[in-house]
């Protein structure tokens, strides 16, 4: 389901348009970065929403939930609440994107920013139950080299808010799951939703864009009828046009057949003769000399 395709009235904290809307309170953003990742964020650079990059002209662009910038680290926030089943690689090339739009050309590889990429599930995306899939890059042949390469990428289950260990994840991952907020924290996103919520721009936006998809979505349904009835038209006019050769070539034989059986009548052949000679059933012969007469 579309994030447009909902009633305002519906929509809540795992909806697209009002998970960034109450993103773009830095605070708040900061302090979900900090539960979800235990980390510490001294100050933000940068922050938005559907951000938007473009890696080269023909590639294919990728527009990110939530893009925070960091001095040293950048931040990547989706909101998932379904089609789990290409989210890997996904993550994968939201990765490479990231790299690309935050670095600038020339600069050495070591100084890299260190990338974060959170999923936050709103169901179990893997099905084993657990409430964090924690991605980790490793050589195979030893641990005692780290494959230091600054990615993390994690994926939340927020259905199984009740298994995390940490209070505050578990409060968030509740809140998305059932909305029942029971910390400070989650009570401030509770108290976010409600303020844009009441907001008439906010839903003046979300309306238009919502009824420019109907609109977009009933001319696409016109145009698809519309084309429909004219392949028909013209599916049944090649038909004819076929039908009408086959006829005309089937007329042609039958033409030339009596021909042929009319010279053969004139040289007195009897029509069990006629009907051997062109190989045709006795009972169709008479009936093509009857036609001659």
């Amino acid at each position: 389901m579309g994030q447009f395709s909902k009633r305002w009235e519906d929509l809540q904290i795992y909806d697209n348009y009002i998970f960034c809307t109450v993103m773009q309170d830095e605070h708040l953003c900061r302090e979900l970065l900090e539960i979800m990742l235990d980390v510490k964020i001294e100050r933000i650079e940068y922050l938005a929403t559907e951000h938007h990059i473009e890696t080269e002209y023909d590639a294919h662009g990728i527009r990110l939930d939530v893009f925070v910038k960091e001095s040293d680290r950048v931040f990547n926030i989706e909101m998932q609440t379904g089609n789990y089943s290409d989210i890997i690689m996904r993550s994968r090339y939201y990765q490479g994107a990231m790299d690309v739009d935050t670095t600038e050309r020339g600069v050495d590889y070591n100084r890299l920013k260190e990338t974060y990429i959170l999923f936050i599930c709103r169901d179990d995306p893997f099905g084993v139950g657990i409430p964090s899939y924690t991605k980790e890059t490793r050589f195979l042949e030893t641990d005692e080299v780290p494959y230091a390469d600054k990615t993390h990428v994690v994926f939340y289950n927020s259905s199984a808010w009740d298994k995390a260990e940490d209070a505050e994840k578990q409060a968030v991952l509740r809140f998305i799951s059932t909305l029942k907020a029971d910390s400070e924290f989650t009570k401030e996103l509770e108290d976010s939703i409600h303020i844009v919520k009441s907001n008439r721009d906010f839903r003046k936006k979300y309306m238009t864009v919502e009824w420019e998809i109907a609109r977009e979505k009933r001319e696409a349904r016109e145009e698809g009828l519309a084309e429909g009835r004219a392949a028909g038209r013209e599916a049944g006019l090649a038909e004819g046009r076929a039908e009408g050769r086959a006829e005309g070539r089937a007329e042609g034989n039958k033409e030339k057949l009596l021909q042929l059986i009319s010279i053969k009548l004139g040289k007195k052949k009897t029509p069990e003769q006629i009907a051997d000679e062109i190989e045709m059933p006795l009972d169709e012969t008479l009936a093509l000399i009857n036609s001659l007469s």
